[in-house]
């Protein structure tokens, strides 16, 4: 019979989230150096001890305070787990290390950016000589921008999961493992009918189960699209301003955030009771992501501060309006 130890629990663990559809990469390399930080404190018993997480919870000289939050958070998970299968393990408080949550300050495309931007991937694909971008790389930037999608869910569409009759789109694969249905307007979904009607006689598309599949039949790489939104910004004029500071492919699901926002308080609809129904169908695991989005709206469309300032001040404080 083999000896329990810390480590056969990790690797326990790591199988579980992998097994649930976790990709758990990154998190399995911090879980090594967990592993060999306990091996030194406590010798490899299998218990997760207050000291190994005070050791492992103390901020290094370099690192930022999200990214210790980021190991914690793995520590976490761990700890959970533990204590699920009745494990002696440490309680890991879910803010230990207060941080900003959005220290870095999203982009917002203008229409008129956004326009400039979808004629500029229009014109690179008419001219580019690989078949498979040509057809799927519009429609991927098309639906990060009317549909708010992350580039990772966008990747790991299925075929089966697109329904052309209803014009939407079945996720499953996402960040917080919340399968979503998402809705796709009318044009995108004549786009996309075209789409499988062109390829559905080419056996690299034919044969793979993926909705936007590389040439080898696999999902796309995200950094691929990356580089790819890079290239576009510089030939549509828009300046990157630099490694973490943007504009980001991911700026595209925040722009598209703030659009809804925007319509909602123009139309006159109640933001209190509509934000959920935003981080819903964003995908949030709660609303304050979504509270984030308000005060977005409220920084890039002054002219709306009156409205959002006498109606959800509750929500961002920092609003005072003059009477």
């Amino acid at each position: 019979m083999n000896r329990l130890t810390f480590e056969t629990i990790v690797q326990d663990y790591i199988q579980e989230k992998k097994a649930i559809g976790n990709k758990f990469t990154k998190a399995e390399q911090t879980l090594k150096r967990v592993v060999a930080l306990q091996n030194e404190i406590d010798k490899n018993k299998p218990i997760l001890s207050r000291t190994l997480f005070m050791r492992w919870a103390e901020k290094t000289s370099w690192e930022k305070p999200i990214n210790q939050s980021t190991r914690l958070s793995v520590l976490r998970g761990l700890s959970k787990y533990m204590i699920r299968h009745n494990y002696q393990a440490v309680f890991i408080p879910v803010r230990y290390v207060p941080y900003r949550e959005y220290e870095y300050l999203p982009y917002i495309f203008s229409d008129e950016e956004l326009g400039r931007i979808l004629k500029a991937v229009d014109n690179w694909a008419f001219e580019c000589d690989s078949f498979h971008a040509r057809m799927e790389f519009p429609l991927v930037i098309r639906l990060l921008i009317g549909s708010g999608l992350r580039i990772s869910e966008t990747l790991s569409i299925e075929k089966d999961h697109l329904d052309l009759k209803t014009n939407t789109l079945f996720l499953n694969k996402t960040k917080n493992q919340s399968e979503r249905i998402i809705p796709i307007a009318d044009s995108l979904g004549e786009k996309l009918t075209s789409y499988r009607e062109k390829t559905s006689f080419i056996p690299a598309f034919s044969s793979s189960r993926w909705l936007f599949p590389n040439p080898e039949g696999e999902p796309y790489y995200s950094g691929t699209f990356y580089q790819f939104f890079r290239k576009m910004l510089w030939k549509v004029d828009i300046p990157h301003r630099g490694k973490g500071k943007g504009p980001r492919l991911h700026d595209l699901r925040h722009t598209y955030a703030v659009r809804v926002i925007t319509n909602w308080v123009r139309n006159g609809y109640d933001v209190t009771t509509s934000l959920p129904y935003l981080a819903i169908y964003m995908g949030h695991s709660g609303i304050k992501a979504s509270q984030h989005y308000l005060r977005l709206t409220k920084d890039m469309y002054p002219d709306l501060l009156g409205m959002v300032g006498n109606c959800y001040s509750w929500i961002i404080p920092e609003v005072v309006c003059e009477e």
